[in-house]
């Protein structure tokens, strides 16, 4: 397929004035931690007046702003609202649903990309002593899993797909439609994990068909850490019962009632014990610039901000190590060669703000706030160490 080039929009370097460090240097690193937003200085002064305002009395308060704040990061998977909850990380989540199921001998399997990030494969492996088996599918070329892999591993064996809508060695994207399908055809369960993609790649659960999509707010979201989110169709947390609970996930959180716990009724019975709430409030704040864009533009220009990266990583001899089509990468480029790692310390030490990963190299994630003039500065730089390297 030939490569897409959509239009840059300058029009949304408005918007930088929002992002302090853009003031004193280049960052593009926004899918590993999205620049801080001014308005988290704000929110978290809200946070501290609501506290001190009312005390203990307060907590109503914040379970409202838990409630806006899960609504609010809906919007960024097309997810309606009511059904998306908050904690804070991803980690969390997959343990809570790794706790529901059972692991009988005839249905065991947790198939997932050999690529997935080892945060999520911590977890599973884990529940191995529980009898799970853990199915990796295998990769080739260390950047991507082809679909028609993922598709052979999932059997009537097949419990759950834990998988990764974006792989965060190289950015591609997987096909999570076909693998879906695939699973449901053999009644396992999805569970998509967006944390490299949300804010960055447009996103519909509903055309996904997934049973369960799971993500985070400090990359491309710019929220901060500590606030991840779930969202899970109704019919399926109906049948989950977790393991791991807490006191939020009781009907009547404040009832504080002896066990055995009373689930809530809702999607809260995936809640666990005290949330971070002021991480809450900076999320909530965050997300609002995003939403005034909309991601299909905030998708177009950093599709075209990418090209230009590839472009000239390419004319320099550099390698490329992500998919060079659009529609199969996420939202960053990762550009390797000898000496690397070396070379992104360098950058970092001038203000070029990056990151490096093993068999990978540079990572390199411009976002709405970027400019093509950051991104040539960048590459100037880049291509320069190169040749020294």
């Amino acid at each position: 397929m030939t490569p897409i080039r959509p239009e840059l929009q300058p029009e949304l370097a408005r918007y930088r004035s929002d992002y302090p460090i853009l003031a004193h240097s280049v960052y593009m690193n926004s899918n590993s931690m999205g620049a801080m937003p001014r308005q988290a200085a704000d929110a978290l002064q809200k946070y501290t007046d609501d506290w001190a305002g009312e005390g203990v009395e307060v907590w109503p308060h914040w379970l409202d702003v838990m409630r806006d704040t899960a609504d609010s990061a809906a919007r960024f998977l097309n997810a309606p609202p009511g059904q998306t909850i908050l904690n804070q990380n991803v980690a969390y989540f997959q343990a809570a649903i790794a706790s529901c199921l059972e692991y009988s001998k005839a249905k065991n399997r947790v198939v997932v990309e050999s690529l997935q990030f080892p945060n999520v494969l911590y977890v599973w492996d884990r529940f191995t002593d529980l009898g799970a088996e853990l199915a990796l599918v295998p990769s080739d070329d260390g950047m991507t899993i082809p679909t028609e892999r993922m598709l052979e591993a999932i059997d009537e064996r097949t419990a759950i797909v834990p998988l990764s809508h974006g792989i965060y060695v190289s950015g591609a994207l997987q096909d999570i439609t076909a693998i879906t399908r695939r699973a449901h055809e053999v009644g396992a369960l999805v569970m998509v994990d967006v944390y490299q993609t949300a804010g960055a790649v447009p996103i519909d659960v509903a055309e996904w068909d997934a049973d369960i999509v799971v993500g985070g707010s400090h990359k491309w979201l710019c929220g901060g850490p500590g606030t991840a989110f779930m969202w899970m169709k109704p019919e399926v947390r109906e049948r989950l019962r977790p393991r791991l609970v807490g006191w939020m996930g009781h009907q009547d959180p404040f009832a504080f009632e002896a066990p055995p716990i009373r689930f809530a009724d809702d999607h809260r019975h995936f809640l666990a014990g005290t949330p971070s709430i002021p991480a809450y409030y900076v999320a909530r704040a965050a997300y609002e610039n995003l939403h005034e864009i909309g991601v299909p533009r905030i998708r177009a220009h950093n599709l075209a901000l990418c090209q230009r990266i590839i472009d000239r990583a390419q004319a320099a001899g550099l390698v490329v190590h992500s998919p060079l089509d659009h529609e199969r990468r996420t939202g960053f480029v990762a550009v390797d060669f000898a000496g690397s790692e070396e070379a992104s310390k360098r950058l970092i030490d001038e203000r070029y703000k990056l990151d490096w990963r093993p068999n990978c190299g540079l990572r390199l994630g411009p976002h709405f706030y970027n400019t093509e003039a950051e991104v040539e500065s960048m590459m100037d730089r880049i291509v320069a160490l190169a040749g020294r390297a």
